[in-house]
């Protein structure tokens, strides 16, 4: 089975953190502003989302794949992943994205990201909604599309041996070590757990070498997740996803958003802050116990989603480890997370 030892994690620091590119037309100010509020305390690395343009329109390009239903509202994976690199020194993650993707024009953008000197990759599937009923129309195209994340997974793996899609044949082998996405409460179009639990089988034994989970507000889905994934025979490491919730108005939307289930308790914490300043402290201190509840389990670090805002996640570090050198500290992390 592919994977890095927990202890990996613990080395390279305790946290990291996932940015947002920008809107179409809107520059990076605001993003590096954000991550300059976090570069004190030593993230291991910077993980950039990607945002497919949308359900394509059904209607097939030559050799396969699918014409956009319109321009993609947040461009820029790839230069916002350079930008951070050069401006911060930082390791930036560039997300993939399977569904709907054309193997061929995969592979060259694979190749021109071990050109730029990526090494860390993270490989989601995308919405299936979004290309179900082009699948449909032309089910020729199945061949140069990705089914799933294993397959793009697999893909990656092929080249780190040196094997491109022909008529290329062998050639010199990339180096990507690659993430993917886990989901303690289960992925919305799983028909079930196990079923899930498959899924993500499938992937790590395509060459995964970690897993960082859908955000959790309670220890206990990731703990009991991390359980069944050992049960089914998964080593590699399982960071937990953390999104610090602020205001009650995001504890309504991220379940709507994200599928998961915020606890009643945080919910009536947060409606029942007098102010806006006190809405606050509550969101800040219950993210700040989650996170020590999820070291003091195992976690091996910890993953934010900033959604392209720093000040709460600092504010839960400084809760959480007294501020910079506390977060930096070698040996802070848990080296639990291959249990």
């Amino acid at each position: 089975m592919s994977g890095i030892e927990s202890t990996d994690f613990a080395t390279e620091g305790v946290f990291s953190i996932e940015v947002v590119p920008p809107g179409r037309g809107a520059g990076l100010e605001d993003l590096f502003a954000a991550v300059e509020t976090l570069l004190p305390y030593g993230p291991s690395k910077v993980s950039v989302t990607d945002h497919p343009a949308g359900p394509p329109d059904g209607a097939p390009l030559p050799g396969g794949g699918f014409a956009r239903s319109g321009p993609r509202s947040k461009p820029g994976t790839l230069g916002t992943a350079l930008a951070l690199q050069a401006a911060f020194r930082v390791r930036a993650v560039p997300h993939l994205v399977a569904r709907g993707a054309d193997r061929y024009a995969m592979e060259d953008l694979l190749i021109d990201l071990h050109y730029a000197g990526f090494r860390e990759l993270f490989v989601v599937r995308g919405d299936d909604r979004f290309y179900r009923d082009a699948d449909a129309a032309n089910p020729s195209a199945r061949d140069r599309t990705y089914a799933c994340a294993a397959d793009l997974v697999a893909h990656v793996a092929a080249l780190n041996r040196g094997e491109y899609l022909p008529p290329a044949g062998p050639g010199k082998p990339t180096a990507f070590r690659v993430g993917v996405a886990g989901y303690p409460e289960k992925h919305f179009a799983s028909p079930n757990k196990d079923a899930d639990l498959r899924r993500l089988k499938e992937k790590v034994d395509a060459g995964a070498s970690y897993i960082v989970t859908q955000m959790v507000f309670d220890p206990r889905p990731y703990l009991e997740f991390v359980a069944a994934l050992r049960g089914a025979g998964i080593g590699v490491p399982v960071i937990p996803g953390i999104k610090p919730l602020t205001r009650a108005s995001q504890a309504a939307a991220v379940p709507r958003n994200f599928f998961v289930d915020v606890p009643d308790a945080l919910l009536r914490a947060l409606e029942e802050a007098r102010t806006p300043e006190e809405e606050r402290r509550t969101g800040i201190r219950a993210a700040a116990r989650l996170a020590e509840d999820l070291l003091a389990g195992g976690a091996p670090a910890l993953h934010f989603f900033t959604m392209g805002r720093g000040g709460a996640t600092r504010d839960v570090l400084d809760a959480v480890f007294g501020g910079p050198e506390g977060a930096r500290r070698p040996g802070t992390g848990s080296e639990g997370g291959s249990r």
